[in-house]
């Protein structure tokens, strides 16, 4: 089966010192926009291949792509200069496009699905970048209300809501907020954990009790566990390598 597929990683010119405020606002830019495209891919696998690299440097150098076993490198054009004009918005368009030129150029090479790439390309356009995730509903144990986790990010936060609905009401809490691991991030992870715990709790009940992350509709309130301890904020740290 292999690894699973896991990024598409810009490797692109800078103008900024590696490490600075600049630098790291241009790199979690790109990796924004490179996230929310993966995620739109919906589980597609590249056959035989778990990461892409774009690395525009070579452009003009390598004069074809490379594959390194699962990984798989190509170099198609960036022009500095017009990138650095662009405002915000112009930027993700423009990594948005970089992307999209690289994955068709290998799957035509590669004879990868190519719709997959078109429709993600489309859905982030669809979207206007606005990063969010909704889960698949779940019905409360006593039928009575159904839950949905969302996800939504910036390009350095990723925030958690829980979304409960009754016959007459809804409401939407948020659960926590966490730094921005773009495609590494952990709640993809925890998100697959989403489940009511009780008929008034629901929320992520991660590895049998090692990160517990509740609404209570009953308190109107968040409650936090690790390792079945009551905490005031969760130590991702413990638990994921990228948290």
């Amino acid at each position: 089966m292999g690894a699973p597929f896991s990024d598409i990683t810009l490797y692109t010119p800078t103008s900024h010192t590696v490490g600075t405020p600049e630098y790291i606002e241009e790199v979690s830019l790109q990796n924004f926009v490179s996230d929310l495209y993966v995620q739109n891919m919906n589980g597609y696998k590249p056959p035989k291949t778990s990461r892409i690299t774009i690395q525009p440097a070579f452009h003009d150098i390598w004069n074809r792509t490379w594959k390194n076993g699962s990984i798989v490198a190509i170099a198609p054009f960036f022009s500095l200069d017009t990138y650095c004009n662009l405002d915000k918005k112009g930027k993700y368009k423009y990594t948005l496009d970089l992307i999209q030129s690289a994955t068709l150029l290998l799957s035509d090479e590669y004879g990868w699905d190519k719709t997959v790439f078109e429709n993600a390309y489309n859905k982030v356009l669809e979207s206007d970048f606005i990063f969010k995730i909704e889960y698949p509903t779940k019905q409360s144990r006593d039928k009575k209300k159904i839950a949905t986790l969302i996800i939504e990010k910036t390009e350095t936060i990723t925030s958690v809501y829980v979304k409960i609905k009754t016959d007459n009401s809804s409401i939407t809490q948020k659960l926590f907020d966490k730094k921005n691991q773009w495609w590494y991030d952990c709640i993809y992870i925890l998100a697959r954990h989403n489940k009511w715990i009780d008929t008034e709790r629901f929320g992520i009940g991660y590895n049998k009790g090692k990160i517990d992350i509740w609404y209570s509709l009953d308190k109107n309130e968040i409650e936090l566990f690790e390792n079945g301890n009551r905490v005031t904020e969760i130590d991702f740290g413990k638990y994921f390598i990228f948290n």
